[in-house]
């Protein structure tokens, strides 16, 4: 589905999730070693904020957890939570924007449960915000455990393609 056609059904809480990669920079390849850890194609999770008309996304990321137009994120799949985004579950996301991300903390995720109210990664910061609406997306923290969390309760995932192909003339 195109992005244009998703946008107005977006909603905040909704699971958004990305599977960047490459191998042109050393961020492109951490990425790589997560999916390839995981076997997944998802790197990285983000809840959607629509505020204003606008849609963005809530994630974790290197350096700080911030606030990004979804719009420029390119790709992704969509994960509708069917969440309350109650004003407390608000709060609780925007209270979290600017707390240092670590790569110590994501490495720690793979194996083990996160201590709660641990926001320091993107699944961290995910599966914690969501606890405030009362989705639970399991104890894991990793980007494969949330969506698999989310599929196996009812959710269902649409791709998003940012910008249409373009077709070469003859």
């Amino acid at each position: 589905m195109r992005y244009e056609d998703a946008r107005p059904k977006i909603r905040s809480g909704d699971l958004l999730s990305f599977s960047h990669g490459g191998w042109d920079s050393v961020s492109s390849i951490k990425v790589n070693i997560v999916r390839m850890a995981t076997r997944s194609r998802w790197s990285h999770v983000a809840l959607a904020w629509v505020v204003g008309g606008r849609v963005f996304a809530l994630e974790a990321v290197k350096p700080k957890v911030r606030i990004y137009p979804l719009s420029l994120l390119g790709d992704f799949d969509w994960i509708p939570l069917q969440a309350p985004w109650h004003p407390q579950t608000e709060q609780f996301a925007m209270d979290r924007i600017g707390v240092d991300y670590s790569e110590l903390t994501a490495i720690r995720a793979f194996y083990e449960p996160l201590a709660d109210g641990d926001v320091r990664e993107c699944a961290a910061y995910v599966r914690e915000v969501m606890k405030r609406d009362g989705i639970d997306l399991g104890p894991m923290s990793r980007p494969d455990a949330l969506v698999q969390r989310a599929l196996e309760h009812g959710s269902s995932i649409t791709f998003i393609q940012q910008k249409q192909e373009e077709t070469r003339g003859a």
